[in-house]
């Protein structure tokens, strides 16, 4: 069997003031054919699954590319196309192929492609036919579309959010598309939807939380109703100025069958009935400041402070500088924080050289009005690096990245991390490539939503989320929405 895998990933914000061009995907993942499996292969990642998948089934897997940015503004026209013509070009020749895995996100805004995914998805299905099958992975903050589910045949997404299960997701896909390549099913997708723009972020951890007993209910069903193969709840993301944004359904069964659609919009009135539940709780930056003070004469591990609204995670700049002048204001003083994405204020520290002092303004450059206008600090700088580290973390285990060249500064006391790549903080590498134990710290305030809990919290002794003011606000109310499909909750009713 030849197996045509590749991978186009993106999360974009509608409103934030960056757009995402072909040199994002080359700061974060752009790695063509032989290069691919170097990268992936052994990793905890779809790829590695996919690797992983073609050795025991035999396949002859065709792999033209892996491109991935770091969530960031709508992804420019130029490299979409790009990205598009790449993958098409590809599969063109490769001649033919019995089976294709494609590696996509779900959230993906292109200018002039609302439905990015969609839009590359009907492309390809033309270049095929309908004869072959089509295997997709989406992460669970996907807004599903109908393109996305009319042109794919076996939709897989991730179950776990900080996501975890990134091999379990590609290989639940590859093994759906090995039997219906083999002629055992013939998978077909349905989805539903509800006027409700998210889920409670799609998180798993915590107690309460509303995404666990959904996948309950879907996994008793994929148990037991004949013909499911496949059952994926997906959060959705709630920063996409598109019609069809939002929580939804979809189901995988063999075959086109009525129960399918029932399953899907049954599940759909469990995620409508749980639409009030919230298990994020943003504290405002003063009470964040009073719990901070309050933890100081605790002993044990670091407390954690998720920097939510500018987390790049989410599609924010992450050059944000509220949380830290709050900090600096309220006499925090024994204090990590990480990361703020300024190049000019890296280059400045590389200038100077380790040990100096010197004098920036600090960030607030991509959009004062989400996360506070640029800061001017006096530090001195700790430590230079080139950003680069390797993931030890659950998530994407044993996966390369890099923050860019990178410079930590003492600023009264708090040592901050500044990037050159935007990034989130997600794996404790990060931290310790830019020369700082993040176990040994007593506060570590991060731009982070929920990713980092995976591998900081296990060794923390708290955590707060805060709210700083930057893009990735919860209240949706904000934002100007034009295209969404109105009334939607929770911004035009609870």
């Amino acid at each position: 069997m030849r197996v045509f895998a590749a991978s186009m990933k993106h999360e974009s914000h509608s409103f934030c003031a960056s757009r995402t061009d072909i040199d994002a995907f080359r700061r974060r993942d752009y790695v063509v054919g032989a290069a691919i499996p170097k990268r992936f292969r052994g990793t905890r990642t779809e790829w590695g699954a996919a690797f992983d998948a073609a050795d025991e089934y035999g396949w002859e897997l065709i792999h033209p590319l892996a491109a991935a940015a770091v969530p960031a503004g709508v992804v420019t026209r130029d490299a979409f196309e790009h990205l598009s013509e790449v993958i098409l070009t590809g599969l063109k020749d490769a001649t033919s192929v019995d089976g294709i895995l494609l590696i996509l996100h779900g959230a993906m805004i292109a200018e002039a492609f609302d439905d990015a995914e969609g839009e590359l998805l009907c492309r390809v299905r033309k270049l095929v036919g309908w004869d072959i099958a089509i295997a997709i992975t989406l992460d669970m903050h996907a807004n599903v579309t109908d393109d996305m589910a009319r042109h794919c045949n076996i939709l897989s997404t991730y179950r776990t959010t900080p996501h975890v299960d990134l091999y379990e997701t590609g290989m639940r896909a590859a093994r759906l598309l090995h039997r219906a390549m083999m002629g055992e099913v013939r998978p077909r997708v349905v989805v539903a939807r509800r006027a409700m723009l998210d889920l409670d972020e799609g998180r798993t951890i915590g107690p309460n939380a509303p995404m666990p007993e959904v996948l309950r209910i879907a996994d008793q069903a994929e148990k037991t109703i004949p013909g499911v193969l496949a059952v994926s709840v997906q959060a959705g993301y709630p920063w996409a100025n598109i019609a069809q944004a939002g929580t939804s359904v979809a189901v995988t069964g063999d075959g086109y069958q009525a129960r399918y659609i029932e399953l899907a919009e049954r599940l759909m009135d469990e995620c409508w009935k749980r639409r009030h539940i919230s298990t994020i709780n943003l504290m405002p930056l003063d009470s964040a400041i009073a719990a901070i003070k309050a933890h100081e004469a605790k002993r044990g591990g670091p407390l954690l402070v998720g920097d939510f609204t500018d987390c790049p995670a989410g599609g924010a700049a992450g050059d944000g500088t509220n949380l830290l002048k709050a900090m600096l204001d309220g006499g925090i003083n024994d204090a990590a924080l990480g990361f703020i994405n300024d190049l000019a204020a890296v280059e400045v520290g590389k200038a100077a050289g380790v040990g100096a002092t010197i004098t920036v303004k600090l960030g607030g450059k991509c959009d004062p009005d989400f996360g506070g206008d640029p800061l001017e600090i006096t530090g001195r700088v700790l430590h230079l690096s080139d950003g680069n580290y390797v993931r030890k973390g659950p998530m994407a285990t044993g996966t390369p990245g890099s923050l860019g060249p990178t410079m930590t500064i003492d600023v009264h006391g708090i040592r901050v991390v500044v990037c050159s790549h935007s990034h989130a903080v997600d794996d404790r590498e990060q931290f310790r490539t830019a020369g700082i134990d993040p176990d040994r710290e007593r506060i570590l305030a991060c731009k982070a939503m929920n990713h980092f809990r995976a591998d900081f919290e296990p060794v923390a002794s708290g955590l707060i989320y805060v709210d700083s003011g930057g893009v990735c606000s919860t209240d949706y109310g904000r934002f100007p929405f034009t295209k969404l499909r109105r009334p939607m909750s929770p911004i035009d009713f609870n």
